[in-house]
């Protein structure tokens, strides 16, 4: 690969985004599923009582187990994201099995909140 494709691959936002994910993980030492929570959505723009409210949806949908899947199998992870919500998973360059990891699952959950709100999130009627 030339130079200048390494160098246009290492400045893509993506990739920067991934670095200081990696750091702030490597700086906590590990990251719980909560800190990824907030960092998903703060990127989004939630405030610090949002991603607290991030975090109950979580609690709620999923009890923050990262591998949940619903009976039927349309609702995976930790947000419980719907299917129907495969092709913004695709869009955001992951592909569906990727919503059983947390960081892949919060994230695609954050992307869905700045756009709806809480009302995709059944759980969500109950956050205060």
């Amino acid at each position: 690969m030339p130079e200048e494709e390494k160098l246009h691959m290492f400045n893509s936002s993506r990739a920067r985004r991934a670095l200081a994910v990696l750091a702030l993980v490597f700086a906590l030492g590990a990251c719980s599923t909560e800190d990824m929570i907030r960092v998903a959505f703060a990127e989004r723009g939630a405030s610090n009582h949002q991603q607290e409210q991030a975090i109950q949806v979580a609690r709620c949908e999923s009890g923050l187990r990262w591998d949940a899947v619903s009976p039927g199998g349309g609702n995976w992870g930790l947000f419980q994201i719907n299917s129907v919500h495969r092709g913004r998973v695709n869009g955001m360059g992951y592909q569906w099995q990727e919503m059983l990891y947390p960081w892949q699952n919060a994230q695609v959950a954050a992307s869905i909140w700045a756009e709806q709100g809480w009302s995709p999130w059944t759980c969500a009627r109950a956050i205060r």
